[in-house]
C-alpha cells in the first residue's frame, strides 16, 4: 500500500472533513433497516386484513418495479444535479409511501403506497451510491459499504420482535406510521452534506427514465400473465407477449451489452447482482409468510428470523471488508463465488425446517447462513460494477446495480408468488407450493456459482 493510501486509511470514514457525510448518507440507508425489519414482518398480517392475500407477491414486485424506475431516475438526475436532489425527492416519495400504506383501506390503496415506497427509495440509494463513489477514494468505499450493511444491526436484532409485537398489540399500520418521522430526522442531516457534490449539467433526454418505465410495465405485465390464465390461454399469451416486447428492447438498453450472459466485467457483476437479489430476496419474501401458514409462527417468531438473516448479512460484510483491507481487489470473484454457495447451503436448510423436516429453529440458522452468503456475494459484487465505472458515470452504474437488483427481486417475489396461486388452484397443498417457491431461488444461486468467475475486471 503506497504512502498516500496508507494515509487515507488512517483517516478513515470519518477523517478528513468525511464524518458529517457518512453519518447522514448511513441514516438514508438506515431507513432502508427500518423499513425491511420492521414493516416487512408485518406483511403478511396487512395483506390478510386487508383481503388481498392472492396479491401477497406484488406488495414487492409493486415496490421492486417502482424501486427500479426510482433508481433509474435518481441516477441520472445524480449525475447531472448532484446527490442532494435525487435525495431530497426519494425520501419524500419514501415518507409519503409509508403514510399511504398506513391509512389503506384496501388492497389498492395499499399497493400504492408500496409503489411510491419503492419509487422513492430507488431515488434514495442512487444518490447514496454516486455520494460513496465521489466522497470516497477507492481505498474506503469497502469499509463505507460495511458501514452501511452495520446499520442493520440494531434494526436486526430488536426490529423484528418490536415489529411483531407492535402487530399484535396496536396493528400493523402504527409501523408504517412510526417510520416516518425518522425520515424527517433524515433529510435535516444529510441533505446539507450532500450540497458539496453539486452540479449544474444539462440534464439529459429521458430517454433511459422512458426505457426504465417500458421495462417495469413489461415485467409486470410477464409476471401478471400466468395469473390470467383462467381467463383463456389467449389472453395471458397476449398479455405475455405483450410484455416481452416491453421489457426486451428496453432492458438491453438499460444494461450492458453482456449481462445476459455474464460477459467478463461490467455486465458479469451486474448479472451476479440480480441472481443473488433474485435468490434471496425472492425468498425472503416468503419466509414469514410461510412460517405462519406452514409452521403456524406468531409474527414476532417470523420475523426473527429476518433478523438472523441481517446479523449473518453485516458478519459477513465486515468480513469482506477486513478482506479488502489486507489484498484489495484480488480474489473478489472467488468471493462472490464462495458466496453463492454459502447462500444454497442456507436456502437448503431454511426449506428443510419450513416443510418439517427439520426442528423450526434451524429457520433461523439457516436464514443467517444465507445472509452470510449474500454479505459476501452483494457487497464484493458492487465493488467490481462501482470500479468498473467511467468518470462521470458513477451515477448510471449505481443505476443499473439498482436496476437488476430491483428487477431481479421483483421476478423473484413476483413469480413465488404466482407458483403459490397456481398450485393453490391446482388443489397442490400449501407445503408443495412454498416448496416450489425456495426450490426456484436455490437454482438461481446455483447459477450464480457458475458464472461468478466472471465477475473480474475485464482485459
Amino acid at each position: 500500500m503506497s504512502a498516500p493510501a496508507e494515509q487515507i486509511v488512517t483517516a478513515g470514514v470519518l477523517g478528513d472533513g468525511r464524518g458529517a457525510l457518512t453519518v447522514g448518507v448511513l441514516m438514508a440507508i438506515a431507513m432502508f433497516a427500518l423499513e425491511g425489519m420492521g414493516v416487512v414482518p408485518a406483511m403478511p398480517t396487512a395483506v390478510r386484513e386487508l383481503g388481498g392475500l392472492s396479491l401477497y407477491g406484488w406488495t414487492f414486485s409493486g415496490f421492486m418495479l417502482a424501486w427500479l424506475l426510482g433508481s433509474v431516475a435518481g441516477g441520472l438526475l445524480a449525475d447531472a444535479r448532484g446527490p442532494r436532489l435525487p435525495m431530497a425527492l426519494g425520501l419524500g416519495g419514501f415518507g409519503a409511501g409509508l403514510g399511504v400504506a398506513a391509512l389503506a383501506h384496501g388492497m389498492a390503496q395499499f399497493l400504492a403506497g408500496r409503489v411510491l415506497q419503492g419509487a422513492g427509495g430507488g431515488f434514495m440509494l442512487a444518490s447514496a451510491y454516486v455520494a460513496i463513489s465521489r466522497g470516497y477514494p477507492d481505498a474506503l468505499r469497502a469499509r463505507v459499504m460495511a458501514l452501511s450493511s452495520s446499520v442493520w444491526v440494531l434494526p436486526a436484532v430488536v426490529g423484528p420482535a418490536i415489529s411483531g409485537k407492535v402487530t399484535e398489540w396496536l396493528g400493523w399500520r402504527w409501523l408504517f406510521a412510526g417510520v416516518v418521522p425518522f425520515i424527517a430526522v433524515t433529510a435535516i442531516v444529510v441533505l446539507p452534506q450532500l450540497a458539496r457534490f453539486e452540479l449544474a449539467l444539462p440534464i439529459p433526454r429521458p430517454t433511459r427514465v422512458i426505457a426504465a418505465l417500458r421495462l417495469a410495465v413489461g415485467a409486470a405485465l410477464l409476471i401478471l400473465a400466468p395469473d390470467l390464465r383462467d381467463r383463456g390461454l389467449i389472453v395471458a399469451v397476449v398479455i405475455a407477449a405483450l410484455g416481452l416486447a416491453l421489457a426486451a428492447p428496453a432492458f438491453r438498453a438499460l444494461l450492458p451489452p453482456g449481462t445476459l450472459v455474464a460477459r467478463v466485467g461490467l455486465p458479469a457483476g451486474l448479472a451476479a447482482r440480480g441472481l443473488v437479489a433474485f435468490s434471496f430476496f425472492g425468498a425472503e419474501a416468503f419466509v414469514p409468510l410461510a412460517a405462519t401458514r406452514l409452521r403456524g409462527a406468531s409474527p414476532t417468531a417470523a420475523g426473527l428470523a429476518l433478523s438472523a438473516g441481517a446479523i449473518g448479512w453485516v458478519g459477513a460484510s465486515w468480513v469482506q471488508e477486513r478482506i479488502e483491507a489486507r489484498v484489495g481487489a484480488a480474489g473478489r470473484a472467488r468471493r462472490v463465488q464462495l458466496g453463492f454457495v454459502v447462500l444454497s447451503v442456507g436456502l437448503v436448510l431454511v426449506a428443510a425446517a419450513l416443510l418439517g423436516v427439520l426442528p423450526f429453529w434451524a429457520v433461523h440458522l439457516g436464514w443467517a447462513i444465507a445472509g452470510a452468503g449474500i454479505g459476501l456475494s452483494f457487497s464484493t459484487g458492487g465493488l467490481v460494477c462501482i470500479a468498473a465505472a467511467p468518470p462521470g458515470e458513477e451515477g448510471r452504474v449505481s443505476g443499473q446495480l439498482q436496476l437488476a437488483e430491483a428487477l431481479s427481486t421483483a421476478t423473484g417475489a413476483g413469480l413465488g408468488g404466482v407458483l403459490l396461486a397456481g398450485f393453490a388452484r391446482a388443489g397442490l397443498s400449501l407445503h408443495a407450493g412454498h416448496a416450489a417457491v425456495f426450490a426456484m431461488a436455490l437454482v438461481a444461486a446455483l447459477l450464480g456459482v457458475v458464472i461468478s468467475s466472471r465477475v473480474r475486471p475485464a482485459p
